[in-house]
């Protein structure tokens, strides 16, 4: 059965209050990736997503080991589910649920000089919602918003994904 190939970009954002730095939430950064869906139901699309999300960076001081930087991103290869909502013809919106494997790598620099690092590659999911709008006879655009959960050591990482991309059937 034809498929439907989708490359996307966009922008993520760390979305735990204090669990990857003290004082605050990274500031966000470049998210891209791409699936690749199979339908086996007239609403219903399944496939696989591979995605690379910096969740950002964020300055942080502290007393005894003075100030540096911290900067985490996400790894993530998943299957999940797609239910369109609304006709195929014409905009679409649909919802999408997936659950799979998460690396998220956390680096800290001191400002004093070294730094250290780690990852933890864990389950976790999402949560999604997007609409799609046709551009050629082959050719849709998408725009999808994601809720990532990830059971990281300690606190669990959390943030949002918000992408535009194009999906193309084979």
């Amino acid at each position: 059965m034809p498929g439907t190939l989708e490359v996307n970009a966009g922008f993520s954002k760390d979305d735990n209050y204090g669990s990857q730095i003290s004082n605050g939430t990274l500031d966000g950064g470049v998210a891209f990736g791409a699936g690749y869906y199979w339908s086996f139901a007239p609403k219903l699309n399944w496939g696989v997503e591979v995605a690379l999300e910096d969740l950002g960076s964020a300055a942080f001081s502290n007393p005894l080991s003075g100030g540096g930087q911290v900067s985490t991103k996400a790894f993530r290869i998943n299957p999940a589910l797609r239910i369109e909502l609304s006709p195929p013809a014409g905009p679409s919106f649909f919802g999408q649920i997936g659950a799979g494997l998460y690396n998220v790598h956390r680096e800290i620099q001191l400002d004093a000089g070294g730094s250290t690092d780690g990852s933890d590659t864990k389950f976790g999911g999402n949560l999604g919602a997007g609409v799609s709008f046709p551009v050629a006879p082959r050719v849709r655009m998408n725009l999808l918003g994601q809720y990532h959960t990830v059971a990281t050591d300690g606190e669990s990482t959390m943030y949002l994904a918000v992408k535009a991309g194009l999906g193309i059937n084979i």
